[in-house]
């Protein structure tokens, strides 16, 4: 009868010890920066120990295991992503956030001056992605991009204005060095100015054209007016200020 008991409570024991992670995993409140059991830290092989489902608007925990640095939540849960809620949500709901005008300080750094962007547009439910120079007017919160006239993207701004854009800089294979990366996620929407536009000649200047006269510009470009809604900021050296390395900007907040 004993060595029965024994082994009854020693099963048990076991299933406690594979329950618990998945238990405290995802209570909706969110982890103290100043937690000495908090998540992050850096560890030479993280552990994976299966946890229970989440949905991605799911904030971590105060009990919530330590986990190697770098890892994100797909590792251990199964998690359902929507349009609204993402990955890069997760890390927004989960880490520290700067204040809204604290994240465009460094938006404003990491765009000094002209800078090589992916734009997306969309017409008819199909994308379309081109490189373009986008030149960010600290004062306004605006991007201005120079443009050959009729060309696609143009045309499908006149369309639908509603537009993405990414700038990327950072550690590469071919490249190599410090494994650092940095980037700028706009959403927005976007204005064509033409050429008789009375604005034109204002921000044609701002612009600082590099190969050509300001009144052959004017023969050859339409103007584009970019207003971000909102910028996701990604900094992986924002672990050394204790930040989350993604950050949002919003304009309205």
């Amino acid at each position: 009868m004993k060595k029965g008991l024994c082994s009854i409570l020693a099963n048990t024991i076991v299933s406690l010890l594979f329950i618990f992670p998945a238990l405290c995993c995802a209570e909706p409140t969110t982890i103290p920066a100043d937690s000495k059991s908090s998540p992050g830290k850096a560890v030479e092989e993280p552990a994976i120990k299966e946890g229970r489902p989440i949905t991605s608007d799911q904030v971590m925990s105060k009990k919530h295991p330590p986990f190697g640095r770098g890892m994100v939540c797909v590792e251990c849960h199964k998690v359902t992503f929507d349009a609204i809620t993402s990955s890069t949500k997760q890390y927004l709901n989960n880490y520290p956030q700067l204040k809204n005008e604290a994240v465009w300080k460094k938006i404003e750094v990491f765009l000094p001056g002209r800078e090589r962007f992916a734009l997306s547009t969309v017409y008819n439910n199909e994308p379309t992605a081109t490189t373009v120079d986008m030149v960010l007017d600290k004062n306004e919160k605006v991007f201005y991009v120079v443009c050959e006239k009729g060309t696609e993207k143009l045309y499908q701004i006149k369309k639908n204005p509603k537009i993405c854009a990414v700038h990327y800089a950072g550690w590469t294979v071919a490249g190599g060095g410090k494994k650092e990366w940095k980037s700028v996620q706009v959403r927005g929407t976007a204005e064509v100015i033409p050429s008789g536009d009375p604005r034109y000649s204002i921000i044609i200047d701002k612009y600082h054209l590099a190969r050509l006269s300001k009144e052959r510009a004017v023969l050859r470009f339409d103007l584009i007016r970019i207003t971000p809604s909102a910028i996701v900021y990604f900094d992986t050296n924002l672990t050394d200020e204790k930040a989350g390395i993604y950050q949002r900007w919003e304009r309205n907040k």
